[in-house]
């Protein structure tokens, strides 16, 4: 079997994810109570992926000491390198590349994609590399792709202007199609030689920079389509919209931790509920929650860890992080609470609220649609 090296690109700030990753790395925000770095390297393990090398910036030290703690069963390297974009994180682990096929993915990003056939059909193709796409309502967040009937890529558009979506509908060439409905996911196959490539030029990002060098000098590239589960939960919403997508099995094989003690309710090691009948569908509970009698979890609704919820509360569509504390009597609507949030009684939280790590709200407090409070936020003191 041909053996691969993973390089796991996890610098990013998430700005666009505040304030839920203002005092945490985004690869480490949990997804129905799990890190998102923990999905890629279970994505990578599963395909036999057995060399991992991390590479991170933005709050690196979490992210080293998060994964000192844990046990992969693979090979994980984390170097000590300062990369300025993606490719050049690549350029700088260089060394500790040992094998001939490179595999390039993001550490915050959610997906089912066959990563073992994905990786055949780059062995298959036999150009210096794939790119990775999936179908898309939306293309001009992402990019376009011109293709052939082998799946050689003519022309790569990353996040074109509405003119270049005019001049690329254009192409007329035979046997070329222009796909305006697929994205680039950030998951690349390479083999050994676009690491010279990078050593002896200044390409420093790979939508921006590489993949143009490669067309432009007539390296063959591939595209692998598909129809699989992809979501980068970029911002609050299609964060929250990430955590209902797995609680409804939308990225099967993927489901939440726990036992799915009946359909769509997965609940962890010695949590307490009093009624089943009070947990609605399309629910996750994690390890040592407690509810009190008459609490009442809606659909689309994840709890973390160690959570407490005082008697008749209700809490519906929401994401709820470890070690949060909430009071009686309390109504919590489509909203992300983050971890160590203590929450009184009789507490009113209207849809879209977002309320980061360790912040506290006050007894009786109402707190207003599309709300957003930093960590350590002391709300109604």
């Amino acid at each position: 079997m041909v053996e691969w090296t993973a390089v796991i690109l996890a610098g990013g700030i998430g700005s666009r994810l505040r304030p839920i990753t203002a005092d945490r790395p985004k690869p480490l925000v949990p997804v129905v109570g799990k890190p998102m770095i923990v999905y890629t390297i279970d994505l990578l393990r599963y395909a036999d992926v057995q060399n991992i090398i991390v590479v991170v910036k933005h709050m690196g030290d979490q992210i080293r000491d998060f994964l000192a703690q844990q046990d992969f069963g693979v090979n994980i390297k984390i170097p000590h390198v300062d990369p300025l974009d993606t490719a050049d994180a690549v350029r700088k682990v260089n060394d500790l590349i040992k094998t001939d096929h490179i595999v390039v993915t993001m550490a915050d990003i959610i997906t089912n994609i066959h990563l073992r056939e994905f990786l055949d059909f780059n062995l298959e193709k036999g150009g210096i590399g794939t790119i990775s796409l999936v179908h898309t309502d939306d293309p001009k967040q992402f990019g376009v792709i011109v293709l052939d009937q082998e799946s050689k890529i003519h022309s790569f558009l990353e996040k074109p202007e509405s003119v270049e979506l005019y001049l690329s509908s254009m192409i007329t060439t035979q046997n070329v199609h222009l796909h305006r409905n697929i994205i680039n996911t950030g998951i690349y196959a390479f083999t050994r030689e676009l690491l010279d490539i990078l050593n002896r030029a200044n390409l420093l990002d790979f939508g921006k920079d590489v993949f143009p060098y490669l067309l432009e000098n007539e390296y063959n590239l591939y595209g692998y389509v598909g129809r699989y589960y992809w979501q980068d939960a970029g911002n609050p919403e299609f964060y929250k919209y990430t955590n209902w997508d797995l609680l409804r099995k939308w990225a099967w094989p993927i489901v939440p931790p726990g036992t799915e003690v009946r359909e769509f309710v997965w609940i962890g090691d010695n949590s307490r509920v009093p009624n089943m009948n009070d947990i609605h569908q399309h629910v996750a509970i994690g390890n040592n929650t407690h509810l009190a009698d008459n609490v009442r979890i809606e659909t689309l609704t994840s709890l973390g860890n160690d959570v407490r919820v005082g008697q008749n509360t209700v809490i519906k569509e929401s994401v709820i992080w470890d070690n949060v504390q909430i009071g009686e009597n309390c109504r919590i609507m489509s909203s992300i609470i983050c971890e160590n949030v203590e929450i009184g009684d009789e507490v009113v939280i209207e849809p879209n609220v977002v309320i980061a790590s360790n912040s506290k709200v006050k007894s009786g407090m109402k707190i207003a649609a599309e709300s957003q409070f930093d960590p350590h936020s002391e709300i109604g003191y």
